[in-house]
């Protein structure tokens, strides 16, 4: 059985420097607690060549076997999780938890590698990724390859069935593209193919819907093409209003469904015929469908040796924006409100949870527990110091949308119920790894890198390190023009429980 092994490195520890960088632009505001806790926790800072943005993000699963099939720009790359999984010493036969699974890099690292692994995930188009990666060793090439001929050879009936547009979908596609990726999907749910390869199937025209689509995901929403029907229609009352048209993006000439479908399908086949030449060992890897806030609760305490995982960050993104097509072609409709108000509070829609939370742990018996823990967080001298630093800055006009005073105290209160439940599901020794980046609001520095780890030091974890990446990210665009550029840590924390 082969055995996980770090690769050679050089790591560095960084020295404090000697007066940490201020946290508050100007001196506006107050920001000793920020700074104390930043020279408390300075020792534990590691510059490590082990890490890069390319590898804590997904740009090295581009590439990757397997990982590559589905495109999930937040998530991190199989090299992050084999690293990790070499640095906390976990081996086959024991147990890790990611309770933000995303497209499940870790449950399926883990899997190659023998090691059971208990994964959370919310969101829908995640799951249908997982299900059909976790099945590489289980597909019949010949199946596979008689699919693709039969794509290439055959033309699909049209189908009076239209693509399940949500309003902030409409036009995403050429009239033309979208008759033929409904075609398509009509066309597979009829073949007489397993299982396994009909759900293989849906899952790349899934994949491709951004490729042949007028859209690219950038961030915080979806970026348009020029080409668009909304856009037009957008441009036509902008100027009969007097105001400038929306350039749009242009990108380009579109694949057709065919063919995206079939680069897809040659790419997962290649991958498939060459992974089935040395089957992993046995294990067990299970995805839970909800909100780790009403899943870990549930969990039974002290089982996993390992935690290694990355929360949405405290930066606006709103994932059922960005992947609105897929939870669209997934027929999600209007439990798309539902799961966003059920993601972990990262932007600035996201309604507080306390309430509803308390009841669920009330409903287990525990609320003596929620109480304990809101306590920790409401008295965390550090976080109040950074709401009240954003408070400030609303009232100086300095914060674009005041959706941000409520994401940041939500954020962090919701993060510390996560930890309070990974310290009781982890065993003694356990490991945490967590990947995450700080922020800047208004000129608010808000070190999520050395705050959580704050606030699971008080839950009982023993801080160990804090490896930050060369490359520090900078903030954005717009508030370097008012702020002036602040690098930003891009960090990975670990824990230990005692």
């Amino acid at each position: 059985m082969r055995q996980l092994t770090l690769p050679f490195t050089t790591a560095v520890t960084l020295k404090p420097d000697p007066v940490p960088h201020p946290f508050s632009h100007d001196g506006l505001c107050c920001e000793d607690a920020r700074l104390d806790m930043e020279i408390r926790y300075a020792h534990l800072l590691e510059e490590t060549d082990l890490f890069s943005r390319r590898v804590v993000s997904f740009q090295a699963n581009k590439t990757e076997t397997l990982h590559s099939w589905i495109k999930y720009r937040e998530g991190f790359s199989a090299q992050l999780v084999e690293t990790l999984l070499a640095e906390l010493g976990i081996q086959p036969g024991q147990t890790i938890l990611d309770p933000f699974a995303g497209s499940c890099t870790t449950l399926l690292e883990a899997k190659m590698w023998g090691i059971h692994a208990v994964g959370i995930e919310l969101l829908p188009h995640c799951h249908l990724a997982w299900q059909v990666k976790a099945n590489a060793f289980e597909y019949n090439v010949d199946e596979l390859v008689q699919i693709r001929q039969q794509v290439q050879q055959q033309t699909p009936p049209p189908t009076t069935t239209t693509f399940p547009h949500l309003t902030i979908t409409e036009s995403a596609f050429p009239l033309d593209t979208e008759r033929e990726l409904m075609a398509y999907s009509h066309w597979f749910a009829e073949q007489d193919m397993s299982a396994n390869a009909r759900l293989l199937c849906q899952a790349i025209l899934m994949s491709l819907l951004e490729e042949v689509s007028y859209t690219r995901k950038d961030g915080q929403y979806l970026r348009w093409d020029g080409r668009a029907a909304k856009i037009k229609q957008r441009n036509e009352q902008r100027l009969q209003q007097g105001k400038d048209p929306i350039q749009g993006i242009h990108k380009g000439s579109l694949p057709t469904v065919k063919q995206a479908f079939l680069r897809h399908l040659n790419r997962v086949i290649q991958d498939v015929s060459e992974l089935q030449k040395q089957p992993p060992p046995a294990s067990q890897q299970t995805v839970l469908e909800g909100s780790a806030l009403n899943i870990l609760p549930a969990l039974e305490p002290d089982q996993f040796e390992g935690v290694i995982t990355s929360p949405p960050y405290a930066n606006r993104y709103d994932y059922t924006r960005t992947y609105a097509l897929e939870l669209a072609y997934l027929n999600v409709g209007d439990a798309i409100f539902h799961l966003r108000q059920q993601m972990l509070s990262c932007t600035v829609e996201n309604k507080p949870k306390l309430n509803p939370l308390q009841e669920f742990y009330s409903s287990l018996d525990r609320e003596a527990e929620y109480i304990e823990i809101l306590n920790l967080v409401q008295t965390n001298s550090v976080l109040n110091e950074i709401n009240q630093a954003l408070h400030i800055r609303n009232q100086e006009g300095d914060v674009n949308n005041q959706g941000v005073l409520g994401m940041i105290d939500q954020y962090f209160t919701e993060l510390t119920f996560i930890f309070a439940e990974l310290f009781r599901v982890c065993r003694s020794g356990a490991h945490v790894a967590i990947v995450n980046d700080n922020v800047r609001y208004a000129g608010e520095v808000i070190p999520v890198d050395f705050l959580s780890t704050n606030l699971a030091e008080t839950l009982g974890f023993e801080p160990v390190k804090v490896y930050v990446l060369p490359q520090q990210k900078g903030n954005s665009s717009q508030q370097m023009g008012k702020f002036g550029r602040r690098p930003l840590r891009k960090s990975i924390t670990i824990w230990r429980k005692p």
